[in-house]
């Protein structure tokens, strides 16, 4: 599959509603998979198609004539952000708990989410069950009381740091290796610098469980916030993100 595909969709308001038209065309992957949203995203921000290469991060004029126009492709990604924004304000109230299960104190008490309602708005935060058990103010350590939104931008803006750092992607390398023997560490780090845009383009319960595949667990403490990934998961989700480049591709 191709831009050229989608050239003949009327009003394509959502990449849901072009994922649901593609299928009931029986339109195809190279591969011959059904185009799943990741990668129709992938497919929409590939920059071949407007007539550039990108490496490492950079995008370069290419040597081939672009398929599209800029004025199509600022268009799209129009379109793209204002779902993004509109979409995100429909369903944050409905959103997982991100960190359900994974954000503990430095006493090692289990921080649970909750939400309170004020004046008809809706405040999610993770409270430590120490709190909630009554355990004496004297014997409580570090924050007991976390804004959701806040603590989970904070751990998946550390997930994207850790995502880029030489140990982590080497350590992904390796992983993916055993299934992918063909990728090399370039490519390893092409296909994680992808993480940003895979994010932006899932639901809120896709995003949990991606989070639930890369972290095992975060600590708050009185000095700030320790986060552990599963290494094991970095390969999953490396080898998830080239197969759905490859697919878009």
């Amino acid at each position: 599959m191709d831009c050229a595909s989608l050239k003949s969709f009327h009003r394509p308001e959502t990449t849901a509603s072009v994922v649901r038209e593609l299928d009931a065309r029986g339109i195809r992957s190279k591969r011959g998979r059904p185009i799943d949203r990741g990668a129709l995203y992938k497919l929409l921000h590939n920059r071949i198609y407007r007539g550039e290469i990108t490496h490492k991060g950079a995008v370069y004029p290419g040597a081939h004539e672009a398929i599209i126009s800029p004025e199509l492709w600022d268009a799209a990604h129009a379109v793209l952000k204002g779902n993004t924004h509109a979409r995100a304000g429909r369903t944050r109230a409905a959103a997982p708990a991100l960190l359900r299960g994974l954000i503990f104190t430095q006493t090692g008490a289990a921080m649970t989410p909750h939400h309170t309602r004020r004046k008809g708005k809706r405040y999610c935060y993770y409270t430590s069950m120490d709190v909630i058990r009554g355990r004496p103010r004297a014997e409580l350590r570090g924050p007991q009381r976390l804004p959701a939104a806040m603590v989970e931008e904070a751990v998946i803006a550390e997930v994207r740091r850790m995502l880029r750092t030489p140990e982590v992607v080497a350590r992904t390398a390796r992983a993916l290796r055993k299934e992918r023997p063909d990728l090399d560490e370039n490519t390893v780090v092409a296909t994680l610098a992808k993480f940003d845009d895979m994010w932006a383009a899932l639901i809120p319960a896709e995003q949990a469980r991606v989070v639930q595949l890369l972290v095992a667990r975060v600590t708050v403490g009185e000095d700030g916030m320790d986060i552990d990934l599963r290494h094991d998961g970095l390969g999953a989700l490396a080898s998830v993100l080239t197969s759905t480049t490859e697919d878009a591709a």
